[in-house]
């Protein structure tokens, strides 16, 4: 067969006072193409072929090239040429049928082509009760056809660890059985596909039917060719395969990093785990799985729990324990995490075990009725690029449970870094976490905001209990999007802590309930309220008997409105400052008073109120202001419990308030320059103050 590469090209020279045209003659393709089998007789699958196109030529006696490719085979083979640039390829037929291959010899002008048929059968079933050895590694394209029509017979057995670094394709029926203490690991290049037949399975089982009498079934290789369809893994599960921190039935490791994907299999009788994944491998499902009577279900990292299918069934296993193993969650879509069903279709009652930190870098979203159990020092983070939502219902919260209940905190907690305005909490419960301090954040917490990207979080209806630290803790600049139906109970710190800027948010919250907290109420961290807008803040009282905590100097640069009942107790040495552009009003009434007093009850514990404004807004009406003057107050010059400042021309209308317990004055001015209103000594009450009511310039 010829084909000629002709390249015309006509030339038209046309020269003034010439007559002569010039041609050129067309060369000629001097390639022959010639191809032979070296095989001689009968082909069978499963049965490398090699191919000879040596007697190809150039009569011309120029060097070419070669390229071979199979143009036709049987529907269903995977077979491909190995060599195909070289005189002598070859390939393995994994189908009976015809296969036609082409070869292709070439240079830089011309080419030539030439065909070989090929025909090939099926291998002839061994002799009967003849199981097949494995006992060498597989370093081939290698097909596992079915021996033996009876089920309850062995086709193959493997005797020793063996590893797969070609293409391994079993057909359905197929049972290979493993001598005690062996394994089978599928390593980069090599791959592992099973033929799917309906009701037919392939079966990977001990030589004996004794749970973890083999080792298992590991995945090293990376190829996206891995795929077990209908199989059943029994019986393994005895040892520590080598690439796995864990023995398991079925083993994905991380160092290929392996890749499989698992479909509608069953893996029972596992000594240890059913089936484990190592961080950093990857598994798929195309529908359910089955785990039936094994030690343990599976073990998995963070990034995977997802890809359980939410049909898999999971019936009679010892401990029906799902590990969830710390890794980082970076998806194109948003994973979910959910609880799963038994064969019955109930919910499993299973412990899902998160083990070390998970890193959520794209979103995550966790469904109601979903239990997760903290072991020690775990924690989630919720990176500057991800989100979390959690959505629970009343019939079915989401709990983040520590997987032993101990004083002080057991796990870490949930710290947030994102500004995404999908963070939410709803209908969740938060125990025993803060036991350290998470990265990114300066308290033991629950639940942490971090200031530095502005985090944000909307929570509801939830519940945390039980933290080692704070309950939830915000740092300056992140922000409470909205809070509402939250109960603190038995948290060692402060339920909330949060910065004067985001006090506002409880103004609208209710049901808030604060039940034996290290501190029931909120901490205001040594902050400046600020309004970019000018607007007025609004600061609510805390119900049953909760307080306001002032862990740090607090200014006041904007309007400041307090409601009646609010309690502000100051740590040592603190001082509230209203600063020249801003104002505060504290007005209280005659049964619901308006108290700032400090966290101890020892006379000049805290500093005082420093005045600095002149905005006539500025007004104690129906207060207390107890246990303050601890030391000389700045801008004023004197121990007080408030001073007004001359240098600012400060202002206060103070009336129906009461001033006691103050180690120097109740009331001092620095000067002239103030002002406050005439009937001061009236309208209010003076106690127990060690330098006196009041300083007048």
């Amino acid at each position: 067969m010829k084909t000629n590469l002709i390249l015309l090209t006509i030339f038209f020279l046309m020269i003034i006072g010439c007559s002569e045209d010039d041609s050129s003659e067309i060369p000629a393709n001097t390639l022959e193409a010639k191809v032979v089998s070296e095989y001689q007789g009968e082909i069978l699958t499963g049965e490398t072929l090699v191919l000879d196109g040596s007697k190809s030529k150039d009569k011309a006696g120029k060097p070419f090239q070669y390229l071979w490719k199979i143009k036709a085979k049987p529907n269903g083979s995977l077979t491909e040429l190995e060599e195909e640039v070289t005189a002598k390829p070859k390939f393995t037929p994994d189908k009976a049928g015809n296969y036609s291959v082409e070869l292709k010899i070439f240079n830089s002008e011309f080419y030539d082509t030439d065909e070989l048929a090929i025909l090939v059968k099926d291998r002839e079933n061994p002799p009967l009760q003849e199981t097949i050895i494995i006992s060498e590694n597989i370093t081939e394209r290698l097909h596992l056809a079915n021996v033996f029509e009876d089920p309850g017979k062995f086709d193959y057995l493997v005797t020793s660890d063996i590893h797969v670094t070609a293409l391994l394709t079993i057909d359905p029926n197929v049972v290979i059985a493993f001598e005690q203490n062996t394994a089978m690991y599928i390593d980069n290049p090599g791959a592992i596909i099973t033929t799917p037949a309906a009701s037919s399975f392939i079966t990977f089982t001990g030589k004996n039917k004794v749970p973890g009498y083999w080792k298992g079934l590991i995945i090293n290789s990376n190829s996206p060719l891995n795929k077990l369809d209908r199989v059943t893994i029994e019986y393994g599960g005895g040892a520590i395969a080598h690439g796995m921190e864990v023995a398991t039935g079925l083993g994905i490791a991380n160092e290929g990093p392996g890749h499989l994907n698992l479909v509608s299999s069953i893996i029972q009788y596992s000594a240890a785990f059913a089936m484990a994944v190592e961080v950093g491998a990857k598994w798929n499902t195309e529908s359910f799985n089955a785990y039936r009577n094994n030690k343990k279900i599976m073990r998995i990292p963070a990034s995977q729990f997802g890809v359980v299918s939410s049909l898999s069934e999971f019936q009679n296993n010892e401990e029906d324990n799902i590990e969830i193993i710390g890794d980082q969650i970076d998806d194109t879509e948003e994973t979910v995490w959910s609880d799963f069903y038994n064969g019955s279709g109930l919910s499993l009652d299973a412990k899902y075990i998160v083990k070390g930190k998970v890193e959520v870098i794209s979103g995550l979203r966790i469904l109601g009725g979903l239990e997760l159990y903290m072991d020690k020092d775990s924690e989630i983070n919720i990176t500057k690029r991800g989100y979390l939502i959690a959505l629970g219902s009343p019939q079915d919260p989401i709990k983040f449970l520590g997987n032993e209940s101990v004083s002080g905190g057991y796990w870490k907690g949930i710290s947030i870094m994102s500004n995404d305005m999908k963070n939410e909490l709803d209908n969740v419960e938060i125990h025993n976490a803060g036991s350290e301090i998470m990265d990114g954040l300066q308290y033991k917490t629950a639940v942490g905001l971090g200031g530095a990207n502005e985090a944000k979080l909307k929570l509801f209806s939830s519940k945390i209990v039980g933290s080692g630290g704070n309950g939830i803790y915000l740092e300056n600049g992140a922000e409470l999007v909205h809070i509402d139906q939250i109960r603190f109970h038995e948290n060692q710190g402060p339920a909330i802590t949060m910065a004067a800027n985001q006090v506002k948010k409880l103004n609208n919250a209710t049901g808030m309930e604060f039940i034996g907290n290290g501190h029931n109420g909120v901490e205001i961290l040594g902050s400046t309220l600020f309004s970019p807008d000018g607007s007025e803040t609004v600061w609510p009282s805390l119900h049953f008997g909760a307080s306001y905590l002032v862990s740090g100097n607090l200014g006041i640069q904007s309007g400041l409105k307090i409601l009646p009942g609010a309690v502000f107790k100051f740590a040592e040495d603190k001082m509230l400052g209203v600063f020249p552009n801003g104002y505060l009003i504290a007005k209280g009434t005659d049964t619901n008073k308006i108290v700032f007093t400090g966290a101890n009850a020892s006379k000049g514990f805290w500093n005082g109120i420093r005045i600095q404004s002149d905005n006539i807004k500025n007004l104690l009406d129906q207060t207390e202001v107890l246990y303050a003057g601890k030391s000389e107050m700045p801008g004023v010059g004197k121990i007080a419990s408030i001073g007004l400042d001359g240098d600012y021309l400060a202002n206060l209308t103070i009336i129906n308030s009461k001033i006691a317990h103050g180690h120097g004055y109740g009331i001092a001015l620095e000067d002239n320059r103030t002002s406050l209103n005439s009937d001061y000594d009236i309208v209010n009450i003076f106690e127990d103050l060690s330098l006196g009511n009041v300083s007048l310039p």
